[in-house]
C-alpha cells in the first residue's frame, strides 16, 4: 500500500490494526483519506474484506469511502458497509424472530410515527378538546428524545418541555399505546431499529456468531452515535476489541437529536487498551482561520486537546468582526461585498452565508431578492419526505401489509369523497380480515351506492393486478402509474413531483423484495436524482444560505457568519444548560472551521425588542485570546435606517425550510 499521500499521524492511525483506536480527526484533517486507507491496510494484512464492517451516517458516505478504496483494490467492494439504521434492519431480519418480532418487519418513517402517536392521542382524548396538549409532531419527538437520551417521559419533560411538565402523565399513557399500537401492527420505527438490534447483541450466542463474523469494525462521526448506537458499537466488538471510531468530540452538535457527546468521550474507559491518535494538520484553512479556531477550542470543556495546524504555507488574513448599527446596514453591506467578490473571481458557489438561526436571515433574504442574486437556502425536506412520494409509497405498503392502518389512511382519503371518518371504518373492516385476499373483498363492502365507489374499485383492481407475481419494479410501476391522475389534480407543479418518482423506478430496479425495497426507503432516504445539476460549472450555482447545523461537512472560500449575538449564538434556549452551552460553543466552532481562505463574524447594534433595544456581542468572543486573533471593522456609525422588528414568531421560515430564489 502507498503511503505517500498520509502524514504521520494519519499513517499511525491507518497502520494500527490489532486492538480499539480512537482517531481524534479535526475539521479538514483527512479522515475520509484514514478510513480509505485502512480498508486496504487491513486486506492487505490478509483479513477477509467480509470481516470488515464500515459505520456511517449515511450510505453515500460509506459508499464514498470504500469505492475509493476499490479503486486501489477491487476487494474492497466486499467489505460491509452502511448506516446504523441499515446494519440493525439486517440484524432484525435474521435474529429478530428470536426475541420475539414478526417475520416481516415493517419500518415507519418518521413522518408515519407521527401520525401514529397523533392517531392514539386523538383516541386517547387528549387532542383537539385542549390546545396546549403537545401535538403530533412534539409528542413523537418526546418519546424518541427519551429512548434516545436514556431518560423517562418525566426525565426528559424536565429536561427539555418544561412547560409540558402537567402532561406528564397522559404522555405517558400515548406512548405505552405507541408501543401496544407498533406490536399489534407489525411496526418498527427508527428507534426500534436501534432498540431492538442493541437487545440481539445482548445475547451472548449471537454475539459471538457477530463477533467471528465481523473481525474488524470502524464507525465514521463517532461523535454524533447516540447512546444506543454507542452501545451497539460497543456489544459488536466487546470480544475481540478491533474497533476503531473516527470523530471530533469539538465538532459534537446534534445533542438535540440524541447525540450523546460522552460516547467519544468514554470510549477509552470502555477500552482500556484504547490508543489515542489525533489529526491536527488541516488541509482545508489558513493558518489565520485556524488560530481563531484553536482559541475556540481552548475554551471548551470536557475535550481532548489538540491544536490545528494549516499544511498551507500562507498565513492569510485574520478573520474580521463587522459591527453594523442594524440588520439592514449589515444584509446591504454583505450584498456588496459578495457581488465584489464575484467580480474578483470567486463565484456565488464559493460563498456561503451561514447562521444558527433561521430568522436572523430576513434582512439578508430581502436584500439578495431585490438585487438579484440567486440564493439556496439549505435545511429543508428531502424527496421522499413530499406527499406524492409518500401517496405512492403508502400503496406498496398496503402490498407488503394489508393491515397497514396508516397506509390505508392515506390511501383512501386521496379517493374523492372519502374523509377521515369513512376511511377510519373502511380500514377497520380490512384490518379484521385475515389474508389478502379477504381483504380486498372487504373492499366490496363499498364498492357500490356511495359517490367513491368507483374511484375504490379501481383501486382495488390496481391492488389486485400489482399483487399479483410481478417484480418490485413492476409493482411500482403500476402503483405510480394509477396515481398518476391524482398527482395531476392534487399539485400545480405536478410535471417537477412526477420527476421525483421517475428517480424511484431504477431505485426499484435494483430488489426482488419489496419489503427491503420499503425499509431501505424508510431508513435513508435516497440521493435526489441530481441529473444536469453536477454539470453545472461553479459560475452558474447559487450563493449557500445555510443553518450551521445543515452546513456540517461542508467548505467554502469565504463565509458570513451573522448572528454573533448573546442570545443567538450562543442561542437563548440554551443559556440555562451548562452542557447545551458547550454544545453551542462546539456550533461555533463549526461554523469557523467551513471557511478556507476568509471569513467574516457579524454583529449588528439595533435589537428587535423596539428602538431602544440593544444587542450584546456573543459571550464566545468575550475573552482575550479570541479576540487577538481576529481585526475589528466598525461600520456601525452608517446611516441611521427605518428600523423594522424580526423575530421567532412572526418571521414564517423555520429552520427546516428550503426555499430557492
Amino acid at each position: 500500500m502507498s503511503d505517500k499521500l498520509l502524514n504521520s499521524s494519519q499513517r499511525e492511525a491507518v497502520e494500527t490494526i490489532k486492538g480499539p483506536v480512537l482517531v481524534i480527526a479535526g475539521p479538514g484533517s483527512g479522515k475520509t483519506r484514514v478510513i480509505e486507507y485502512r480498508v486496504l491496510n487491513l486486506i492487505e494484512h490478509g483479513i477477509k474484506p467480509e470481516s470488515i464492517l464500515l459505520l456511517t451516517f449515511t450510505r453515500r458516505a460509506s459508499a464514498e469511502m470504500l469505492n475509493r478504496a476499490a479503486e486501489h483494490d477491487p476487494r474492497a467492494c466486499k467489505v460491509e458497509g452502511g448506516t446504523f439504521h441499515s446494519f440493525a434492519y439486517k440484524l432484525l431480519k435474521q435474529y429478530g424472530a428470536q426475541i420475539g418480532l414478526p417475520k416481516n418487519l415493517i419500518i415507519m418513517d418518521e413522518d408515519d410515527a407521527q401520525e401514529a402517536v397523533g392517531k392514539i392521542a386523538t383516541r386517547l382524548g387528549f387532542s383537539g378538546g385542549d390546545k396546549k396538549f403537545p401535538q403530533k409532531g412534539t409528542l413523537r419527538n418526546i418519546i424518541s428524545g427519551a429512548l434516545n437520551k436514556n431518560l423517562s417521559i418525566e426525565g426528559i419533560l424536565e429536561k427539555e418541555y418544561e412547560h409540558l411538565s402537567q402532561f406528564v402523565g397522559d404522555i405517558e399513557r400515548v406512548k405505552k399505546n405507541y408501543a401496544e399500537y407498533k406490536k399489534e401492527n407489525g411496526y418498527l420505527d427508527y428507534d426500534d431499529l436501534l432498540f431492538y438490534a442493541r437487545e440481539v447483541l445482548k445475547d451472548e450466542q449471537i454475539r459471538n456468531i457477530l463477533s467471528q463474523k465481523y473481525e474488524y469494525i470502524m464507525v465514521d462521526e463517532y461523535q454524533d452515535t447516540n447512546k444506543m448506537q454507542g452501545d451497539i458499537t460497543y456489544l459488536l466488538a466487546s470480544k475481540h476489541k478491533n474497533v476503531m471510531v473516527v470523530g471530533d468530540d469539538a465538532q459534537s452538535i446534534y445533542g438535540f437529536r440524541g447525540a450523546y457527546h460522552e460516547n467519544i468521550m468514554n470510549f477509552p474507559d470502555q477500552f482500556k487498551e484504547c490508543k489515542l491518535v489525533k489529526l491536527e494538520s488541516n488541509y482545508r484553512s489558513t493558518q489565520a482561520i485556524l488560530d481563531l479556531s484553536n482559541s475556540v477550542l481552548d475554551n471548551m470543556e470536557n475535550k481532548f486537546k489538540k491544536v490545528l495546524t494549516a499544511a498551507r504555507e500562507s498565513t492569510g488574513e485574520k478573520p474580521t468582526i463587522m459591527y453594523f448599527g442594524d440588520a439592514e446596514d449589515e444584509a446591504e453591506w454583505i450584498k456588496e461585498t459578495i457581488q465584489e467578490a464575484v467580480l474578483d473571481g470567486m463565484p456565488f458557489a464559493h460563498q456561503a452565508v451561514l447562521f444558527r438561526s433561521s430568522y436572523i436571515s430576513i434582512p439578508l433574504q430581502a436584500e439578495l431578492a431585490r438585487a438579484r442574486i440567486p440564493f439556496k437556502f439549505f435545511g429543508g425536506l428531502k424527496f421522499y419526505e413530499t406527499a406524492h412520494v409518500k401517496d405512492v409509497l403508502a400503496h406498496l405498503k398496503i402490498l407488503a401489509n394489508f393491515k397497514d392502518e396508516l397506509s390505508w389512511s392515506r390511501v383512501l382519503t386521496l379517493l374523492p369523497g372519502i374523509g377521515g371518518k369513512t376511511a377510519e371504518n373502511i380500514s377497520s373492516t380490512i384490518h379484521r380480515a385475515e389474508d389478502w385476499d379477504s381483504a380486498l373483498a372487504a373492499l366490496d363492502e363499498y364498492s357500490a351506492g356511495y359517490k367513491y365507489s368507483p374511484y375504490l374499485l379501481d383501486l382495488k383492481e390496481t391492488l389486485a393486478e400489482a399483487f399479483q407475481d410481478k417484480t418490485v419494479s413492476e409493482k411500482f410501476g403500476l402503483v405510480a402509474d394509477y396515481y398518476l391522475p391524482f398527482l395531476k389534480d392534487k399539485f400545480d407543479e405536478w410535471p417537477n413531483r412526477l420527476n421525483d418518482l421517475e428517480a424511484i423506478r431504477p431505485i426499484a430496479d435494483n430488489y426482488t423484495d419489496l419489503n427491503d425495497l420499503l425499509a431501505d426507503l424508510a431508513i435513508e432516504i435516497p440521493e435526489e436524482n441530481q441529473k444536469g445539476k453536477d454539470s453545472e460549472k461553479d459560475e452558474e450555482k447559487p450563493l449557500t444560505l445555510s443553518t450551521i447545523h445543515s452546513a456540517k461537512g461542508l467548505e467554502w472560500d469565504a463565509v458570513y457568519l451573522l448572528g454573533i449575538i448573546e442570545g443567538i449564538l450562543p442561542s437563548k434556549m440554551a443559556l440555562k444548560s451548562k452542557d447545551e452551552i458547550e454544545e453551542e460553543r462546539r456550533l461555533f466552532y463549526v461554523a469557523i472551521t467551513r471557511a478556507r481562505n476568509k471569513l467574516f463574524l457579524l454583529f449588528h447594534l439595533a435589537g428587535n425588542m423596539g428602538p431602544m433595544s440593544f444587542n450584546r456581542l456573543s459571550r464566545f468572543l468575550d475573552d482575550p485570546s479570541v479576540l487577538l486573533s481576529v481585526q475589528h471593522k466598525d461600520l456601525s456609525m452608517g446611516n441611521a435606517k427605518k428600523k423594522t422588528n424580526y423575530n421567532d414568531e412572526t418571521d414564517g421560515i423555520d429552520d427546516d425550510e428550503s426555499v430557492e430564489y
